[in-house]
């Protein structure tokens, strides 16, 4: 695969993967969940976005 479908395939990533951590936040805000499982989730969606930075960086070694 050349770089710049690369680069564009992981910026695309990237922003997908915010975009769904985002709404996970807003839709865990608006939830009646107890506070220690809002706390939960909101250690579980940023680290998705983590994984994908991750991902993304081991990618654009090569």
């Amino acid at each position: 695969m050349e770089k710049e479908y690369r680069i564009f395939i992981s910026i695309l990533a990237l922003i997908f993967s915010i975009g769904a951590t985002c709404i996970g936040f807003g839709l865990i805000g608006s939830s009646s969940l107890k506070f220690g499982m809002k706390y939960v989730c909101d250690f579980v969606f940023p680290m998705q976005t983590v994984a994908t930075c991750r991902v993304v960086i081991e990618l654009l070694k090569k």
